[in-house]
């Protein structure tokens, strides 16, 4: 996503509350299905992907952000533990679209999720599947943002994209696209095979981000350790 109005660019890893920062700058989010080169959001029929889940290298090379701009605007991106991302997209796509398929198929992109992708761009799911690192590689390099933010930490991070961009206060405060069981912690979903799946496809984005699965009953011990 990018806003020309606050000279800033909004790199949108999918199951990373990316939605949100979109609606909070204005862009009508129902009409994802329509193309907004304007706003570098919504699906792109010529090339088959979402504009606003599109990596920084694909938005460069198909000239759809100039490295002028790309070197000028403020950037800044949201990185998720990868366990924690991948509960949140199977409730989603469980919650929102009634799909009802298994983990293990929707991490490898098969049965009804490899259907519905192939019969309609709403259900597209190659954006979710990405690895995170890709969106900090460019030109064979890492791409230095001006912010990044870990999802278990948002509220701290916007704030500080409020102060750097001076937005108005409480400009990111409007959630949307939440599913229903997000108290649940992520790690009561995961069986032994499941979560090993994940490590073993995601095990770049954990290494590279500094992530770690952390079982709920640890997680909520953590929590009374920092009270």
């Amino acid at each position: 996503m990018i806003s020309h109005k606050h000279k800033c660019i909004f790199i949108h890893i999918s199951k990373c509350a990316g939605t949100s920062i979109e609606s909070a700058f204005g862009i009508d989010i129902k009409t994802s299905i329509q193309t907004d080169l304007n706003h570098l959001f919504g699906w792109d029929y010529d090339n088959q992907l979402y504009l606003q889940h599109a990596t920084p290298q694909y938005l460069i090379d198909k000239g759809l952000i100039s490295k002028h701009i790309w070197e000028t605007y403020y950037k800044f991106i949201i990185v998720r533990n990868p366990w924690s991302r991948f509960h949140s997209c199977y409730s989603w796509l469980s919650e929102h679209f009634n799909l009802k398929g298994s983990f293990y198929e929707l991490m490898n992109h098969q049965g009804v999720y490899k259907l519905k992708s192939q019969q309609n761009p709403l259900f597209f799911l190659e954006d979710h599947l990405r690895t995170q690192k890709d969106y900090f590689k460019l030109d064979g390099g890492l791409i230095e943002y001006d912010r990044v933010i870990k999802f278990e930490n948002i509220s701290n991070g916007l704030d500080k994209v409020i102060e750097d961009l001076n937005l108005p206060s409480g400009f990111f405060e409007k959630k949307v696209n939440v599913t229903k069981n997000k108290k649940r912690h992520y790690s009561s979903f995961y069986s032994k095979k499941d979560k090993a799946l994940v490590e073993k496809n995601y095990e770049e984005d954990i290494t590279f981000f500094n992530y770690e699965y952390v079982k709920q009953h640890n997680f909520r011990n953590l929590l009374k350790r920092k009270v």
